[in-house]
Order: C-alpha cells, then structure tokens, then sequence
C-alpha cells in the first residue's frame, strides 16, 4: 500500500514538474536527485542502503517550495510521510 502511494505521489511529482517552468536549475537538480533517491529507496528491502540524509533533503525542498510552489510543496511533504511509515 505504501509503494503504491508512494508511487502515485512520484507520478504527481513529474506531472508538476511538467507544468512549472518557474523553476530555476538548481532547484530542479535538487528535485530530480531526491527523486531518483526516493526512487531508489522504495525498491531497497535493506533499510541501511538508503541515504541518511533523504529526509532532510525532502523537508528542504519542500521549504524552499512552500511559497512559490505550495502544491510541490505538499507533494514533498506526503512523500516523507510515506516514507516514513514504510521505515526510512
């Protein structure tokens, strides 16, 4: 059940990205590469193998997009919780 949240919240992840061309290309690196990360993540039964960092790197973008971009925002936010119950 978490995977698949977690995959729907990625797919609505891209679809933003699709449609927001306000982003500048730091922040759209920074997005991609927490993507790939979750990504990753959520494939790996070894929870040592995930980055410890991923979370933090979450919250950051979801604070650096709570103003200019609030449904990212919250997008980042519901992945984390997710993440979060499936123990990362």
């Amino acid at each position: 059940m978490a995977d698949e949240k977690l995959h729907q919240l990625l797919t609505q992840v891209h679809e933003q990205l699709q449609q927001q061309d306000s982003l500048d290309k730091e922040s759209q690196a920074l997005l991609q590469q927490v993507l790939n990360d979750v990504k990753t993540a959520s494939g790996l039964d070894d929870l040592d193998e995930i980055p410890q960092d991923l979370s933090d790197r979450i919250e950051q973008q979801a604070v650096q997009f709570e103003q200019a971009h609030p449904t990212l925002a919250e997008i980042l936010r519901q992945i984390m919780d997710t993440l979060g119950r499936i123990g990362v």
